[in-house]
Order: structure tokens, then C-alpha cells, then sequence
């Protein structure tokens, strides 16, 4: 009996992929357009013009003036510009302006995130190798004070300045490990689709995660010759600087949007003394 049902349902379903099978056979495509549904928007469009034409015709023999019925009609048609300007220049403007803000809400929220549960812990990692450390959080002591313009200047002050990396003065296995560690939380990131529209913040996290390949590809990182680490304190500037720019900008969103957050983040800013008081 349980075979026989089996065989029922095999043969229900063989039936059934037949019929689907007749069906995509019976639509027909051309240059990747479906010509049946094709034929039936253009028979669609003639019959509401057929309609159209009809009562225009009955309005004219109902109450015989055409000269009226043409005056309503140049009047429509003078008015489809303005439906136009309307509605797909300033209500699809306005459309497209509050989901971009919807946006930008999710891909604060994703940023944050990651700054709270690998990017703060990891600007304090790379930090280990950089050599000009005290004049450079000298410029990122971010406090509650902050305004706007604090904020710019900072960014501005940090891009201008150099920020000496040498892979030699920490330890490698414990960037590579603090790395593996925080792996899954990287590539959750990856996966995340309102993050394409972020490019800075994407480049970054790629710019992270390529460190954690360079450094998985040694077999010994106590032993690698010096043009492997020239290359490898160039890696890690690179995402040093550019994570320490996206901590920046979230700072002052936090400023703005979560001033109970930012009072928190304030006091584990990597950059102050408190903190790394703490860390040594």
C-alpha cells in the first residue's frame, strides 16, 4: 500500500511537470520579451482607446457640439505635461527623499552595530602598530562637547595627517586572531544589501578582511621577510585610517540621533587616555 502511494504521488507529480512544461512551451519570447503578454498589453490599449473614441462619439451625438467636446479634449492633453511634472518629477522626488532617509537609518544601525561589536575593539588592535599613536589621538579625542564642526575638522585634520604603521611593533598573530575571531560578524556585514549603497563603509570592511587573508597565507609570522611586512603595514594603514574615518562619522550620528549612546561610546573612544590607560 505505501508503495502504491508512492507511485501515486510520483505519477501526480510527473502530471504536473508535464502541464507546466506544455505551459512554458506555449510562451513565446523574443529578444527576452514575452510576445504573449505583449498582445495582450497592446489589446489592452486599443480596447481603452475603442472606449475612449465611443464616448466621445456619444457625447457628440448626445448633445451636438463638437466644438466643445474638442475644447475639453486639447484641454486634457494640455494638462498631461503638468500630471507629468507632478507626478514623476515632485512626488516621485519626494518618494525617493524619504527612502533614501529610510535608508540611511538601516545603514546606521548596521554601522553601528559594527563599531560596537568588532570596529571600536579593532581600531584599538591596529593601534598597537601605529608608531605616531599620542599625535594622532591628540586629534580624536572626541568628547561630549563636540559639535558639527568639531566633528569636520577632525575628519579633515586626520586625512591630512600621517599615520605611521609598522607591522614589526606588534604582534601579527593577534591582529590575525582578533580578526578570525570577528570573522562571521565581518561577513555578516558582506550580506547585508542596504550596505551597497555605502561604498566608504564597504570598502573598509573588505580592506579588513584582506588583512586577515594576507595574514593567513604566512604560514609563520614569526618569520617573514621584510618586504612582506612593508606590505603588511600598508594593508593596515589603509584600513586603519579608513575605519578610524567611518568611527568619526558614526560618532556624530550618535551625536545627533542617540545622544544616550554617544554619552557611552565617549568614554570607550579608543583615542583617550582613559581608555588606553586601561587597555595597558
Amino acid at each position: 500500500m505505501i508503495c502504491m502511494g508512492k507511485i501515486g504521488i510520483n505519477a501526480e507529480s510527473m502530471i504536473k511537470y508535464s502541464r507546466g512544461c506544455d505551459n512554458l512551451l506555449k510562451i513565446k519570447y523574443f529578444g527576452g520579451i514575452n510576445i504573449n503578454k505583449l498582445y495582450k498589453n497592446i489589446l489592452l490599449v486599443f480596447l481603452l482607446l475603442c472606449i475612449s473614441v465611443s464616448f466621445y462619439f456619444l457625447q457628440i451625438t448626445i448633445f451636438h457640439d463638437q466644438r466643445d467636446t474638442e475644447f475639453y479634449l486639447l484641454q486634457d492633453l494640455a494638462f498631461v505635461p503638468l500630471q507629468v511634472i507632478i507626478v514623476t518629477v515632485l512626488i516621485d522626488q519626494v518618494v525617493k527623499t524619504k527612502e533614501k532617509q529610510d535608508n540611511l537609518k538601516k545603514i546606521s544601525v548596521v554601522i553601528g552595530a559594527f563599531f560596537t561589536e568588532t570596529g571600536v575593539r579593532a581600531i584599538s588592535n591596529m593601534s598597537s602598530f601605529n608608531s605616531n599613536f599620542k599625535e594622532i589621538s591628540e586629534k580624536l579625542s572626541i568628547g561630549n562637547g563636540w559639535k558639527d564642526k568639531d566633528f569636520i575638522k577632525a575628519i579633515k585634520d586626520f586625512k591630512e595627517s600621517e599615520v605611521i604603521i609598522d607591522s614589526k611593533s606588534a604582534d601579527l598573530k593577534d591582529l590575525k586572531e582578533f580578526i578570525y575571531n570577528n570573522k562571521q560578524n565581518i561577513l555578516s556585514m558582506f550580506e547585508n544589501p542596504t550596505l551597497l549603497e555605502h561604498n566608504s563603509f564597504t570598502d573598509m570592511l573588505w580592506a579588513l578582511y584582506h588583512i586577515y587573508d594576507e595574514l593567513s597565507y604566512r604560514e609563520d609570522l614569526n618569520n617573514i621577510p621584510n618586504e612582506d611586512l612593508v606590505h603588511l603595514s600598508g594593508d593596515i594603514k589603509r584600513c586603519y585610517k579608513q575605519m578610524i574615518v567611518e568611527w568619526i562619522y558614526y560618532m556624530n550620528h550618535l551625536k545627533k540621533e542617540y545622544p544616550f549612546l554617544y554619552s557611552l561610546a565617549v568614554r570607550k573612544n579608543p583615542f583617550t587616555k582613559q581608555v588606553v590607560l586601561n587597555k595597558n
